[in-house]
């Protein structure tokens, strides 16, 4: 069936604002994070963000910790969580969130029966109820010389998503940078495709206090 895209701004989200790229509505991210921080401070602050223009679904295995993103957002009557452990409880949670949402999916590659069709019923859902999915996963074995590669094998088939990055921390004296390749972006988002290094100490200063 074709239709007439329309002719309007279409919602995006930035997990803050000096990321290099947004996610658009009916858009697919793959994310890989190759450590805790880089993770956290990225899916809690792309929660936060969220959390003011509708419903936001966090999908384990694992939930979120409430006592971190407080730090971030004190209304979080928008949040919704739920764990799935195979790729067909992932598409049955997927068929059930409100249209228009944001889904943030933790450890994709460790859920069970994951396979190329399965990632081709999740793009389906996407574009049918305009949702905004990340579908993320962190590895301290990523190997840097052959990102295509990984993502391959992580995603399955990388050509559905609007964006794929790698995203890793790094400090120096009490400094903190978020350190990003970008693989593939939205249309609007092109040339933000390369390597970028963003300064995050005012973002990562939650997250350290106890």
């Amino acid at each position: 069936m074709f239709f007439k895209p329309a002719e309007i701004e279409s919602r995006e989200i930035k997990p803050f604002d000096a990321f290099p790229l947004a996610l658009p509505e009916g858009g697919l991210a793959g994310v890989v994070f190759t450590d805790e921080l880089a993770e956290t401070v990225f899916l809690y602050h792309l929660m936060a963000t969220s959390l003011g223009d509708g419903p936001v679904y966090y999908i384990g295995p694992g939930g979120p910790s409430i006592r971190t993103l407080k730090k971030l957002a004190e209304d979080l009557s928008s949040l919704y969580a739920g764990n799935v452990y195979s790729a067909d409880e992932l598409v049955g949670a997927l068929n059930v969130v409100e249209d228009g949402s944001v889904v943030i999916v933790t450890r994709y590659p460790a859920l069970l029966n994951r396979s190329a069709e399965k990632l081709v019923e999740i793009r389906k859902l996407v574009d049918e109820k305009g949702l905004i999915l990340t579908l993320s996963h962190s590895t301290m074995d990523l190997n840097e010389l052959d990102l295509p590669g990984e993502f391959r094998q992580l995603y399955d088939l990388p050509e559905l998503f609007e964006a794929l990055l790698v995203i890793r921390t790094s400090s120096y004296r009490g400094h903190y940078r978020m350190n990003l390749t970008v693989l593939r972006a939205p249309a609007e988002y092109v040339g933000s495709v390369g390597d970028h290094s963003i300064p995050i100490d005012s973002l990562v200063k939650p997250f350290l206090k106890g």
